[in-house]
């Protein structure tokens, strides 16, 4: 092994020298990270006459070391990026964390260097190694390498203290380089971000970035040395005191719990604003600070409070009547709901008292339906009279159809007592643009538990006493079972419908068209179903459907409305056209977790692309049992079918299912829709449910749309689509097609 010829008198002082002038070198300190290393590399190999010098840097998780830079003396050059994996190198990368120097005169032979022979010194001809380990933040960070090519080298004492004290030398760089570049990216943070920014030390601010400037229209110098507090009001919406929170807020940042929270604001104009605000402790000059940062909140919280408000108008529209204000058919079945079960606990009875007003029609059909709503609300506040006392409650279930529930019921002669109050009411005569008119009223009463025991059941039976007091002439009557011939006739319909469902022709679909309101093309229709009775003719939907999904033939019923959907919209594919079916499932249908099963191998028989089916669920139904609901349509939507929610904001619920539901479209009601352009509150509604929509990536449908002027109201509204009897009634298939070819012809 030969000595280097350096190791003569004068060795120390020139290694010395070289350190010093490293140390002071503005190419080490000015300029960047790659021209440093690349500077302090180039003069170890000359001071040292070593062909390669390099700096290697360690991952994070000790596992890999990184080439930095390479310098190579026989062509005066650069390389990088080598990386050496440490589970290779047990013996070497442990040398690395133990001694500040590794001198390996010969390094094939080394303990500490030799498993690098086969892949690293013997195809480099490297012969000695003189290795500086880098440390800097407590851990070890790396090395840097002194590699001597061809022949053997024994390393003096001064070349060992000269490349473990330059080992140091470059841990400063890398340290300051790295403060450095972290002090710029915080810099263009601090002086680029939309936020607000905030350095406070003690309890005075002493920094604030430009935006924190324009938030609180106030120059940087007003800014600074100002306390916290007195950007604030005196006290919080919450009643605190400013100052003792926000004191409260900044020493639980200090003691290492950085604050997130909601904060009142003043600006020094005195102008107050809403702000979400963070507080992180840091350590800057040697001094515990805190990073604050505030973000003005006040256009979203005016946007959250107007979307409130009109969830609560939605809401409350949705179980009341608009006219009279009075609650609606759905609240009085939820009112009933809980006044049975409470009843029936304590052995109770509730009067169900129903009424409509005689000549109602022809008053409304003479002096206009002004004059009838108007008297319509006289009656309202007439019948909410009798709520006082609390036992008693007023509905409006549409028309001049009125409901009275009462609660704690002890005998027929109690709810003959309210009846005969409400008829002495109502036979006073009605005022009215000068004329006084005398209407009275025709009313039914059912018992719970003696005449049905759901809200349901108990107002059909009253409706059959109001129908059998109307038809003889008496102002009330209880309902009575053997006069009640709507019995018969709902056996009757729910058997012929299970024979309609066997034998073909009775039953069929039409299709009301759905149009894009952008471009006027009809992308869609609803399948709705009909019955051709035999001898009772069309039967309206209204008067089977609610008979089937009393009874397990709601889901044969519902299954063969898919299947002909799904029929139909083969027999478009085949045409060339891609139109999407949406069809109707009851609660029933929704319960049924078998359902999803059954739709899929009907859209695979078919061959009908999933998305082209749409299944319209109503608010409703999904109460009846809102868990297994939201299994089965989770089901629907993980198969690719697309799911809407009709009606709505008629029924039970209409925000609380929006985040959970995976729905795609909202349909907006007809009751709504058909009057937007004469009652104010409808029109709200309209534009809350679109905006509310919209807020959730939803596609809206309006229902009913009945003229050309309510068409154009909803494009400005940016309504996505729309049906209704101004667009086409419900058609049969074949007519569909035809209005279909005419309406291409039409809207290119």
């Amino acid at each position: 092994m030969r000595e280097n010829s350096q190791t003569a008198p004068g060795l120390a002082r020139q290694l010395t020298e070289a350190y010093v002038a490293l140390s002071k070198a503005e190419e080490v300190w000015h300029y960047s990270l790659t021209q440093s290393l690349r500077h302090i590399t180039r003069t170890c190999a000359n001071v040292l006459g070593v062909e390669r010098a390099s700096v290697w840097q360690l991952s994070a998780d000790m596992n890999t070391l990184e080439c930095l830079c390479l310098y190579l003396e026989d062509v005066d050059g650069y390389e990088r990026g080598t990386v050496i994996q440490a589970r290779a190198y047990p013996r070497y990368f442990t040398a690395l964390t133990l001694e500040r120097v590794i001198d390996a005169g010969d390094g094939l032979r080394d303990p500490r260097t030799r498993e690098l022979a086969e892949s690293y010194l013997k195809p480099l001809s490297i012969a000695s190694l003189l290795d500086g380990t880098l440390r800097y933040e407590g851990k070890t960070r790396g090395v840097l390498c002194m590699e001597q090519v061809g022949r053997r080298r024994q390393w003096s004492e001064d070349e060992q203290n000269f490349v473990g004290s330059v080992a140091d030398l470059v841990s400063q760089v890398i340290l300051f380089y790295s403060l450095r570049d972290r002090e710029a990216r915080f810099r263009t943070l601090f002086e680029g971000t939309a936020d607000g920014v905030f350095v406070l030390r003690g309890e005075t601010i002493i920094e604030c970035n430009p935006a924190a400037t324009r938030l609180f229209r106030a120059d940087r110098e007003r800014l600074l040395g100002v306390p916290p507090w007195e950007l604030s009001p005196p006290t919080q919406p919450g009643g605190g005191d400013s100052k003792h929170l926000a004191m409260e807020r900044i020493q639980k940042a200090l003691d290492g719990h950085g604050q997130s929270f909601e904060w009142r604001h003043l600006r020094l104009d005195k102008s107050e604003f809403d702000a979400e605000v963070t507080l992180n402790a840091v350590s800057l000059e040697g001094a515990r600070c805190i990073i604050g940062a505030v973000r003005d909140v006040s256009d979203r919280k005016l946007a959250e409070s107007a979307l409130v408000q009109s969830q609560q108008q939605l809401a409350y529209r949705s179980t009341h009547d608009s006219l009279t204000e009075l609650p609606n058919r759905d609240s009085l079945h939820q009112s009933a709901t809980r006044m049975l079960a409470q009843a029936s606990r304590n052995r109770h009875r509730v009067a169900v008292i129903l009424l409509d007003l005689n000549r109602f029609k022809d008053v409304n059909d003479t002096l206009g339906h002004r004059i009838g709503d108007y008297l319509l609300r006289q009656v309202a506040r007439r019948l909410a009279v009798l709520q006082q006392d609390g036992r008693v409650e007023v509905y409006r279930l549409g028309g001049d159809e009125f409901a009275l529930l009462q609660a704690d019921n002890q005998t027929d002669a109690q709810a003959e007592a309210l009846v005969r109050e409400v008829i002495a009411v109502l036979n006073e005569p009605l005022q009215a643009e000068g004329m006084s008119l005398e209407m009275g009223a025709s009313v039914g009463v059912a018992i719970y538990p003696d005449h049905g025991d759901s809200s349901h059941a108990l107002l059909r039976c009253a409706d059959v006493a109001m129908y059998q007091a109307k038809t003889h002439g008496e102002h009330f009557q209880f309902y009575d079972a053997r006069k009640d011939t709507h019995s018969t006739r709902r056996l009757t319909i729910l058997a012929d419908l299970g024979f309609a469902l066997r034998q073909e022709g009775q039953l069929q679909l039409h299709f009301q068209p759905r149009i894009d309101l952008a471009s006027g093309a009809c992308n869609g229709c609803e399948a709705l179903l009909r019955w051709q009775h035999p001898h009772l003719g069309m039967v309206p939907p209204g008067d089977f459907i609610p008979l089937a999904e009393m009874t397990e033939i709601i889901h044969t019923l519902s299954l063969w409305v898919v299947e002909a959907a799904l029929r139909q919209a083969r027999c478009w594919l085949d045409q060339g056209l891609n139109l999407a079916v949406a069809v109707n499932l009851s609660a029933r249908n929704l319960i049924d977790t078998r359902c999803p099963d059954q739709i899929q191998t009907l859209l695979a028989k078919y061959q009908v692309p999933h998305h082209l089916l749409e299944i319209e669920i109503t608010e409703s139904a999904l109460i009846t049992d809102p868990e297994r609901a939201l299994q089965v349509v989770s089901q629907f939507h993980d198969l690719g079918i697309h799911l809407a929610i009709d009606d709505f904001g008629t029924g039970y619920s209409s925000m609380s299912y929006l985040k959970r539901l995976p729905i795609n479209t909202l349909k907006v009601d007809r009751s709504f829709v058909k009057d937007m352009l004469t009652d104010e509150a409808d029109a709200v509604i309209v534009r809350s449910t679109i905006g509310l929509a919209h807020s959730f990536g939803l596609n809206v449908v309006a229902e009913g749309v009945e003229d050309q002027a309510t068409l154009e109201a909803l494009c400005q509204l940016q309504c996505e689509q729309a049906q209704g009897y101004f667009i086409s009634r419900p058609v049969p298939a074949g007519e569909f097609d035809s209005w279909y070819r005419q309406r291409c012809a039409e809207v290119p």
